[in-house]
């Protein structure tokens, strides 16, 4: 590696690579380079993180700095080695090197990107090095795209599922003290075989070569979501547990002719509160919020969520210590032009558009059409058997038909059936009702934090109402202490603060998720060289809380009038 001059006064990094040497910028209109990254980042507002592919010699870094405000940051991916130790790690408050390794990428991407800043993210690669490093460019786009996506899928739940999230978490409050926690049933099943039954169209097949071998069906732990239980009960296969996980009525329908099956039913806070409620076989607990929220329960265990029931029912039998896992019916594609399996299908289907949009590749290397959602659904779970690849004491197997899946080689059903033999010996989930939880009184903290919520927020607006009224103008940074314009906004600032840092937000879920989405586009004009003026102008800010405060004041009387609504059908006795 050589560093050397360029025609109009900069320097660059020489490398040799396979035999060639490269430069990694223009090593004639550098500048011109330089311009490029600036033009990307025009307009860049004041919370928009930036990631950026390759350092080089650095020489953008001066005027990189002059575009960010303090809440910006920069990440910069360096792939060769070399150069990223010629810098440290911390190029600036708000500037960090990272040398490009995937796992790092993809773990930079989790921590860093959610659902508040999906719409501010830039992405920038400086001089030559996407086509230098064509293979680490495309896998890190690959990453940005899917973390974005799956973060954006939050806003779309949220808004879909927010109203009926409430309802299910309040209803299913009375369900817990009958229930079993998941992580009871830890390594209760080590290297028994199980079988993943989902609702693509292999199922069928699936099942003709599970009928072709029942006898040997007893040594193997089956697993399937509310979508496949009749097709497996109606061809006489019982499941040892079923997870259900979709909130919608449509979930007690597929259901409804099996409410009286004795098999335990694995849901969380959210999952169908008629079908809850109306199911007779045993019931397990994976808590995703009330180990957050209610105190003695931060021991329980939740289970990896990739978008799908079947991610869910995966988790669970490598938490049992089930090895091999076969996917049955887990599809991830539009095999043979179907989005689910004959003996799956429900009139619900018929309201819902499953239409394909890209192709993937199937198991045997031919493409396949799939949907969006469908593809994020199989990288989530490629993402999660990825985390398993050095644990030999688990491993993956796909009998399904449709696409590939990284990590599980395909083998036939029919194969494994017959000619398996494992160790483990089956045993059944045996209930343990030790969970302690009084519902009412539980809805009752989070009836009292709705109302002084609301009393906080009626107080803020009245603050934010006088400052805009009188109609001053002031810069707060220029303001003695204890001027009475800035203690209304810190007033008001310690609501919103103590709203936002709150644990019992928690309860209501998508509201937030979507709340807070709303508040960031909104927020999204104010551009990273307006921001110390912004945050100091006093008008402004008082008209951006007004606006925060009112928003706020809906959710939380919708949220309060949801849950009385609840109480008054699920707990006749409350006293609303």
């Amino acid at each position: 590696m050589k560093k050397t001059k360029t025609s109009d006064g900069y320097q660059v990094f020489r490398i040799k690579k396979e035999g060639t040497y490269e430069y990694l910028a223009d090593s004639i209109h550098y500048e011109d380079q330089i311009h490029k990254l600036l033009d990307t980042l025009d307009g860049i507002k004041f919370d928009s993180l930036i990631f950026l592919f390759g350092i080089d010699t650095g020489a953008y870094l001066d005027q990189l700095k002059k575009c960010l405000c303090p809440k910006n940051m920069v990440i910069i991916f360096e792939p060769n080695r070399t150069v990223f130790k010629q810098f440290p790690s911390y190029l600036g408050d708000n500037i960090h090197l990272v040398f490009y390794k995937e796992e790092l990428i993809k773990r930079i991407f989790d921590e860093t990107i959610s659902y508040k800043n999906i719409n501010n993210i830039y992405f920038h690669a400086f001089g030559n090095y996407e086509r230098i490093y064509k293979k680490e460019y495309d896998r890190l786009i690959e990453h940005l795209d899917w973390t974005i996506m799956n973060a954006a899928s939050q806003v779309h739940l949220a808004r879909r599922f927010k109203n009926v999230f409430i309802k299910n978490m309040i209803a299913n409050m009375k369900m817990v003290k009958d229930t079993t926690p998941i992580h009871r049933y830890i390594k209760t099943n080590t290297d028994v075989p199980a079988i993943i039954v989902s609702g693509g169209s292999s199922l069928d097949q699936n099942i003709k070569d599970m009928l072709e071998q029942k006898d040997k069906l007893k040594d193997y732990f089956i697993i399937t979501g509310s979508r496949t239980v009749n097709a497996l009960v109606k061809n006489g296969i019982m499941p040892d547990m079923i997870v259900s996980v979709d909130p919608v009525d449509a979930n007690y329908e597929m259901m409804k002719d099996h409410l009286d099956l004795n098999v335990p039913l694995a849901f969380y806070e959210y999952s169908n509160r008629y079908l809850l409620r109306d199911y007779k076989g045993e019931k397990i607990l994976i808590s995703l919020l009330f180990s957050h929220t209610i105190e003695g329960m931060e021991h329980l265990k939740a289970v990896y969520c990739g978008g799908s029931v079947s991610h869910a029912c995966i988790d669970i039998a490598n938490m049992l210590g089930c090895s091999p896992i076969l996917l049955a019916g887990q599809d991830f594609a539009h095999t043979n032009n179907k989005h689910h399996a004959d003996s799956a299908l429900f009139p619900y289907d018929s309201s819902v558009k499953y239409d394909a949009q890209i192709m993937i590749k199937d198991i045997h290397g031919n493409p396949t059409a799939t949907s969006i959602t469908l593809d994020s659904f199989r990288r989530n779970l490629e993402y999660y058997i990825s985390r398993y690849k050095d644990q030999p004491r688990v491993r993956f197997i796909n009998c399904s038909y449709g696409a590939d899946i990284a990590g599980a080689p395909h083998m036939e059903l029919s194969e494994i059936l017959k000619n398996g033999s494992y160790a483990g010996k089956k045993n059944a989930c045996l209930p343990n009702h030790e969970l302690r939880l009084n519902p009412e009184e539980t809805i009752g903290t989070i009836q009292e934090f709705l109302n002084e919520s609301l009393a906080r927020t009626n107080e803020g607006l009245e603050l934010c109402q006088i400052i805009i009224s009188e109609n001053n103008t002031k810069s707060l940074v220029e303001v003695e202490e204890d001027d009475i314009d800035l203690q209304r906004i810190l007033y008001i600032l310690q609501i919103v603060n103590n709203f936002e840092n709150s644990p019992y937000n928690r309860y209501l879920g998508g509201y937030v998720t979507e709340f807070l989405y709303n508040m960031k586009e909104r927020n999204d004009h104010m551009s990273a060289k307006d921001y110390d003026r912004l945050t100091s102008d006093l008008q402004y800010q008082a008209a951006f809380f007004r606006e925060y405060l009112e928003r706020l004041s809906k959710i939380l009387t919708e949220v309060r009038d949801t849950i009385d609504s609840t109480v008054s059908e699920f707990y006749p006795s409350h006293i609303v």
